[in-house]
């Protein structure tokens, strides 16, 4: 299962999006179809790149770097049109200045500084100054639905003192701000932003848009988007001189033309079947790398009984056969840890008891935890309340997410062998069942958590109350479940306590013990079940451009859905000799 953060992008708070899944069974015979044709012999492309992101569905006409791809925005908006004060390195945490040259925090931690890149343009000649970074995060403050991310509720106010100085003061101590202000927030220009008329979260700005970043828009369809190189581009001039995002029509297509040289990068889901027609099959040009990136959650609606019995979800957690899950992509996930902090890429960040701690599983667990909640089974096999009735709950997945239909399939079959009765509801696509989850109209879903260079920006949109919402109303981050004061039995109190101690602090040994302290709760209280760890899916092609990032040069973690990354990863390109 594929994650847009941007975003999920990446920690942020919202998602993915958007999820590009791979029809695998098709794929595989498909391309076996075709195992024993020789490697692509196209020319080269001297300037062009071409990726996709997301297999089947159109791009989207709507360049507001406010939104990702998820949330509606055109891709390249962030990062290739707009771009952020500071960079973060998801893989290893590593930061590094991008239109802001240095950062500077307050002894106390609520005031971060910033000092502006000299010499910066917009793409229409004018000058980058501190005035159009205030701009940017007022008019968030103006018009909350721009405010994605969930960052205003962290900044008290924007003052720009000089041209080249922003000051941020916090609404409390927050080591996270760098992050969450530099790194996920995008800066448009206020002498055109400021004379929008009407709502700016649906101004196409699809007509020449103006940005800072080394790409201008040349042209959109539906079918593909254009980006042609910034000739008066500030930082070093890129090597790829127009990036081209088609609209590919289905995920077999898409990994045919990756085959055949027609693309350069994508990211998708991956079976372990398709080394042999990829990787196997030009092994000079054809590559994946897939870090960890985050854990996938069995999320149950805490708002709907008997959910909001943590008897009854340590049943459910009891009744999953995690060692056959995820289904297709075992050889690059793994089961996840039961804090749910992502392994192994942050595994330093895990409590010493729970480094190799396993899941509570079997029928006898199942009985015990259905007993203490007050249910029985029925003669048909199935537990039921004191009234008689039947708990059945349905589990929610979209349908053509190959590998989590599957997991959900299996997830579904070890509930009702427990007695626990479930069925799935795979979702025509992507929004409907992104509506039910924001919404709280759902029983149970798979669903992704963010990312973040440390396990709190997980936790933190996962668990604050703050990103909590009445059902039916949007909630912020994941906090799909709805994690607050009135599901918890008072434990999200302590989240969010543990989440500003970690944030008060920069010294990474408090921030470890406030971690511990919510991975406690996490283990203990289950407020979303951990089952599988997700990967950054990366498949790359040096046909035509070398410079990638993988392990051996982990300069980003590499999927061309997350933004600012894809765009430093364009910007790190050069064309093979």
């Amino acid at each position: 299962m594929v994650f847009h953060s941007h975003t999920l992008k990446r920690g942020t708070g919202r998602l993915f999006k958007a999820m590009i899944m791979l029809g695998m069974a098709g794929m595989v015979m498909l391309l076996a179809a075709c195992g024993g044709s020789s490697p692509p012999t196209t020319t080269p492309r001297a300037t062009t790149l071409r990726l996709v992101t997301s297999p089947a569905q159109t791009n989207k006409d709507l360049f507001v770097p406010y939104f990702n791809t998820n949330q509606g925005g055109a891709y390249g908006a962030q990062g290739l049109l707009y771009e952020p004060l500071y960079f973060t390195n998801l893989y290893n945490g590593e930061t590094q200045p991008w239109l802001a040259t240095s950062y500077k925090y307050s002894d106390d931690l609520t005031k971060l500084t910033f000092t502006l890149r000299s010499g910066v343009k917009w793409n229409d000649g004018k000058d980058l100054t501190s005035a159009d970074v205030k701009f940017t995060f007022d008019l968030m403050k103006q018009h909350p639905a721009l405010d994605q991310t969930g960052v205003m509720s962290l900044i008290k106010s924007v003052d720009a003192p000089d041209p080249s100085t922003v000051v941020f003061t916090l609404q409390h101590a927050s080591s996270t701000a760098l992050f969450r202000i530099g790194d996920q927030v995008y800066i448009v220009p206020q002498h055109i932003w400021s004379t929008i008329s009407g709502d700016p979260a649906k101004f196409p700005n699809d007509k020449n848009p103006v940005g800072t970043g080394p790409y201008k828009l040349t042209s959109f369809s539906p079918d593909l988007i254009t980006y042609d190189a910034n000739p008066d581009y500030w930082g070093t001039k890129p090597a790829v001189k127009k990036v081209q995002i088609p609209s590919v029509k289905d995920n077999a297509t898409a990994i045919t033309q990756m085959i055949e040289g027609k693309l350069d990068w994508m990211g998708g889901g991956w079976s372990p079947d398709l080394d042999a027609q990829f990787n196997q099959k030009d092994p000079q040009h054809n590559h994946t790398w897939f870090a960890a990136s985050n854990t996938v959650m069995l999320y149950l609606n805490l708002q709907k009984a008997p959910f909001n019995n943590l008897s009854v979800r340590k049943a459910i957690s009891a009744a999953i056969n995690r060692a056959q899950l995820p289904q297709g992509v075992a050889k690059y996930a793994a089961v996840a840890n039961p804090t749910g902090v992502i392994i192994p890429t942050l595994n330093s960040w895990i409590a010493p008891q729970y480094q190799n701690m396993g899941f509570e599983s079997g029928q006898d667990k199942v009985d015990s935890y259905m007993q203490q909640a007050g249910f029985k089974k029925g003669s048909d096999g199935f537990y039921q309340d004191a009234s008689g009735k039947t708990f059945s709950m349905t589990v929610d997945v979209v349908h053509g997410w190959t590998d989590w239909e599957q997991d959900v399939h299996f997830i579904v079959d070890d509930l009702n062998k427990a007695g626990i009765k479930a069925t799935t509801r795979a979702q025509a696509d992507f929004t409907p069942y992104f509506d039910a989850l924001s919404g709280g109209k759902y029983d149970a879903a798979v669903s992704w958590t963010n990312s973040g260079p440390t396990p709190w920006y997980a936790y933190q949109a996962l668990l604050s109350s703050a990103n909590s919402a009445p059902q039916g109303k949007a909630v912020v981050g994941t906090n799909f479940q709805r994690w607050d004061a009135s599901t918890s039995k008072g434990f999200s109190n302590q989240t969010d306590q543990l989440l500003t101690q970690y944030e008060k602090t920069d010294d990474v040994n408090a921030q470890k013990q406030a971690l511990a302290g919510i991975q406690q709760i996490m283990v203990e209280q289950l407020p979303a079940i951990p089952l599988t760890v997700n990967v950054y899916w990366d498949e790359f092609s040096t046909r035509n451009w070398v410079g990638w990032p993988d392990a051996n040069n982990p300069y980003d973690s590499g999927a061309p859905y997350n933004m600012p990354d894809a765009a430093n990863v364009i910007l790190h390109l050069k064309p093979a000799s």
